[in-house]
């Protein structure tokens, strides 16, 4: 079987899928952050803030199962080190009046978080603001944990196929096709090879795969056709603080929710300073008095960010689909009358802006349709 897609979705479905010990895996994906012409980080995780909190990522019901199951995944990682993983402490913090004081999100309830009430004299609010919500969250420096899982797959035996070109696709059956041609024309390695690093030669090309798991975020408007996917531009910059910050601190999202400035820690002396959320944008560039009333905003919340070197500004297309997720199993049929589907599709895309939030747990749900398609004999 094939994941198509390998940012943070892909990556951790096709993990979830190897663990099983039952399934073949391999990925095509059009770059990776190390094939990526220009450099760029090509996946909307690859520069994103890492930061485990549902922002823009629905429906709620489904929602709150695959976050809470995501934040233990990350809270174990955090205890490994070298994974760039990590638990901070931090305040969303309440608007100045005469703005309403938010109501507590869903998630308070989740133990983990320590989540908490606080008032303007905590040392983690800062001046200005009457208050917020202490909590706990994972943190994950992304230049460090998307290496840790693609040399996790290298090291399962998961072939990654570098196609350097969109799939040629526009629906299910269509995507079936195309992930089964790139898997049938690569060499055994990979069409560009596996990447990360350790583990043991890649295994010979398995058959063309009957099941294709869809985690192409964005692409997935081109890819099975969804036009109720659109982008949320966000604007991120990553930079060395004045003075040293702990943990993290972020507005709460109020208006519109276009511009809120978030600042958090990264390890390694680093801060990711955001952002923007600007629905419909496509664009991937940011403007310079774009990024200056960005770092503007943050340094208003931590003075340190005021003169902080500047290490990388990123862009960033959030996948926000008007229905939430999409994570459900597409029967391909065979076109025969009576006949048996030709493979299925399980579709993993639309994560908005929390696809660090509900990665695993999303991931632990594509791995039980996928079982279900092989036992209804829908595997092709």
């Amino acid at each position: 079987m094939v994941v198509v897609g390998a940012g943070i979705i892909g990556l951790t479905t096709a993990l979830a899928l190897a663990s099983t010990g039952r399934l073949a895996v391999t990925v095509v994906t059009r770059d990776t952050d190390a094939t990526a012409a220009d450099g760029a980080r090509v996946f909307t995780s690859g520069g994103s803030g890492g930061f485990w909190m549902p922002f823009h990522c629905d429906p709620e019901r489904l929602v709150r199962g695959w976050a809470a199951a995501t934040l233990d995944v990350l809270i174990a990682e955090a205890q490994t080190p070298g994974t760039g993983v990590g638990v901070f402490p931090g305040v969303l913090l309440h608007p100045p009046p005469p703005a309403a004081v938010p109501p507590r999100p869903w998630w308070a309830a989740l133990p983990d978080l320590h989540f908490a009430s606080v008032g303007a004299g905590h040392p983690r609010v800062p001046r200005g603001y009457p208050g917020g919500y202490y909590f706990e969250s994972a943190i994950a420096d992304m230049d460090a944990y998307l290496p840790v899982l693609r040399g996790r797959l290298a090291a399962a035996g998961v072939r990654v196929v570098v196609v350097g070109a969109d799939l040629q696709a526009g629906d299910a059956a269509s995507l079936l096709t195309a992930a089964r041609a790139a898997v049938a024309a690569a060499p055994a390695g990979g069409g560009g090879g596996s990447v990360g690093g350790g583990g043991a030669p890649p295994p010979p090309p398995p058959p063309p795969p009957a099941i294709v798991v869809n985690c192409s975020g964005l692409g997935s408007v081109a890819l099975v056709g969804d036009d109720t996917l659109i982008p949320a531009r966000g604007v991120t910059v990553v930079v060395e603080p004045t003075t040293p910050v702990s943990g993290f601190v972020s507005e709460s999202p109020t208006g519109d929710g276009r511009e809120l400035a978030y600042i958090l820690n990264r390890g390694r002396g680093r801060l990711t300073v955001g952002g923007t959320y600007h629905e419909g944008d496509w664009s991937r560039t940011a403007p310079d008095a774009e990024v200056a009333a960005l770092l503007d905003r943050a340094a208003a919340v931590v003075p340190a960010v005021a003169g902080a070197k500047r290490l990388r500004q990123w862009v960033g297309l959030r996948p926000v689909r008007a229905a939430g997720i999409r994570l459900e199993a597409e029967a391909v049929p065979s076109g025969k009358p009576g006949g048996a589907p030709a493979g299925t599709v399980v579709h993993n895309y639309g994560h908005g802006g929390g696809g660090g939030t509900v990665c695993w747990g999303c991931a632990a749900d594509a791995v039980r349709l996928v079982e279900a398609a092989v036992a209804a004999g829908n595997a092709g």
